[in-house]
């Protein structure tokens, strides 16, 4: 653990790091005219546009509409629960600031992965049309070495952040809710993953785009019902979000330096958890899809980001705030789902955490589904199509695992995998981004 933390603090999650994310996305927003401020014209673009005329009719596709519910199962999951607790527990309110900036600059980030994704995507052997991944432009751009080194990481993070952690914050929630041990908690996880892991992405696709709606909508509902309850606070919290973002908190009646570096690192760190932009995690999804427009494909992956950070997360974050079941935090026992149980608890009773609950067993064996799709396929890109009915027996296996391991050393070692994930992906954006010249005439402003 501390071997982690370490690695974490100092390497992964440092000020270079930051750097480095946020250079990236500033960039990208500046080379595309930041088109991400003008959701609406994307909107129009993607989900309320009749027909996507660039897209292929094949049944071994997915819609884009699919690739989307798809990626939000792959990145709205515990994460806008669990690890929005965490940041706020332990970067302070202003976390929930750097969140939305890492929201905003990623969504450009994340439309130049679905671009090259779309571009450099191959035909598929079996099962989809096409198979896509990061992988493939980090190979264009850096070589096969760090490409495989990427998709290694990638196996061992599809494990640990996008399995184990999602099942470990289901299990301590529904401990936490209904006293249930966390070995039961992990066996009633195995049957509905299995299930859906062993799927495919088409399954998975026609089981999201009907889901993901649905619980996120009661989600959303829910938080609302919160809000509205404290209304009238909403501004003095918005105030405090920006004012300790920059490092100012109010201690003893006063106000004081609470260090933006911190709050800005676990800002980042949780939101680039949840919404994934940076890591090239939804370009395998988006890969699928029926679309043979970079552009078109790029501007439905922006939307995965947004739903994800922009509206969930912050939805998560103002009843926590509202309530002040941030102040009850008391130590690694309290981080994440109970600050969100607390919340609905401190609005409606005791059983309202429950429906915290129920949300986070649903997001997280979505998100654990998704993440079964992304391995899946770096796993055959290392070493064959053969080897991915193994891993995916493994994968199952260790969500049973994540269920009983200790909260800090998974997410620990979380943090780690999507650091190291992010190097190479990073540096083959900027590299393609300067010399790609297809890629450096694409503008996604609507």
């Amino acid at each position: 653990m501390n071997i982690i933390n370490f690695l974490n603090e100092r390497i992964f999650w440092g000020i270079p790091m930051l750097v480095f994310f946020i250079g990236t996305g500033v960039f990208f927003s500046v080379k595309f005219e930041f088109f991400q401020l003008n959701t609406v014209k994307i909107l129009k673009q993607t989900i309320f546009q009749k027909r996507d005329k660039s897209a292929v009719k094949d049944e071994d596709t997915l819609s884009p509409f699919q690739t989307l519910t798809n990626s939000l199962a792959l990145t709205i999951g515990t994460g806008n629960i669990v690890a929005l607790g965490t940041a706020i527990a332990l970067g302070g309110a202003g976390a929930v600031f750097w969140m939305w900036a890492s929201a905003i600059i990623g969504m450009a980030t994340t439309y130049a992965e679905n671009f090259l994704g779309i571009k450099h995507r191959r035909k598929a052997s079996g099962g989809m049309k096409y198979i896509g991944g990061a992988f493939f432009y980090i190979e264009k751009a850096l070589g096969s070495v760090p490409a495989k080194l990427y998709a290694f990481c990638c196996v061992i993070a599809s494990l640990g952040i996008g399995n184990m952690t999602q099942i470990n914050s289901m299990s301590s929630s529904m401990e936490h809710s209904f006293g249930t041990p966390l070995w039961v908690s992990g066996l009633i996880a195995v049957v509905p993953v299995g299930l859906l892991v062993f799927g495919g992405a088409k399954v998975l696709g026609k089981v999201t785009e009907k889901t993901i709606p649905l619980i996120s909508l009661l989600y959303i509902v829910g938080c609302l019902a919160v809000i509205l309850i404290f209304a009238k606070d909403v501004p003095v919290v918005l105030a405090n979000i920006v004012r300790e973002a920059f490092g100012f908190r109010a201690i003893g009646g006063g106000a004081v330096g609470a260090g933006i570096s911190r709050a800005m690192s676990w800002g980042f760190r949780r939101g680039i958890f949840s919404n994934e932009a940076g890591l090239g995690s939804t370009v395998t999804m988006n890969a699928m899809s029926s679309s043979t427009d970079p552009h078109k494909q790029g501007l439905w992956a922006t939307l995965t980001v947004f739903f994800d950070t922009i509206v969930i997360c912050t939805l998560t974050a103002l009843p926590i705030l509202l309530t002040g079941a941030d102040k009850a935090f008391s130590g690694a026992g309290d981080l994440g789902v109970n600050l969100a149980s607390s919340a609905f608890e401190s609005a409606f009773g005791s059983y309202a955490g429950m429906f915290v609950t129920v949300s986070v067993a649903l997001f997280a064996i979505a998100t654990v589904s998704g993440w079964s799709v992304f391995g899946a396929v770096c796993t055959e890109y290392l070493f064959g199509k053969s080897s991915v009915k193994p891993f995916l027996t493994i994968f199952v296996i260790f969500a049973f695992i994540g269920a009983v391991m200790k909260l800090e050393l998974v997410w620990g070692m979380a943090d780690l995998m999507n650091g190291v994930m992010a190097v190479p992906n990073l540096l083959a954006l900027l590299v393609l981004g300067v010399r790609d010249e297809e890629f450096l005439e694409s503008n996604p402003t609507p």
